[in-house]
């Protein structure tokens, strides 16, 4: 009867052994897929800001080659109203017709 005893707490002892043994190796699987998936989250998210970054900068690029459209077309735009004498001469003419009136 003694031996029966002895070998059931025998088998409990190592059935428990296996146990928290399995725990500590699922426990240890657990921490490492959870930090992979943090480094995962980590890289992913630095590729979207990457990305988001490189179309910022476009499209400041964009803008700014717009930018620069447009104030060439105004600038050339001025620069023809002064070099047209008929505008200019009739200008001159507005003014002085208005100093005359004064």
């Amino acid at each position: 009867m003694d031996d029966i005893i002895t070998r059931i707490v025998d088998i409990e002892r190592q059935c428990s052994a296996d146990v928290e043994a399995v725990q500590i190796e699922y426990k240890n699987n657990i921490e490492d897929h959870k930090r992979f998936l943090e480094e995962k989250k980590s890289r992913e998210c630095a590729d979207i800001l990457s990305g988001e970054n490189i179309r910022l900068s476009q499209a400041v690029e964009e803008a700014k080659k717009q930018s620069d459209v447009t104030s060439n077309a105004f600038i050339t735009d001025i620069e023809n109203i002064f070099k047209d004498q008929s505008l200019n001469e009739l200008i001159k003419e507005n003014i002085i017709s208005i100093l005359l009136e004064s």
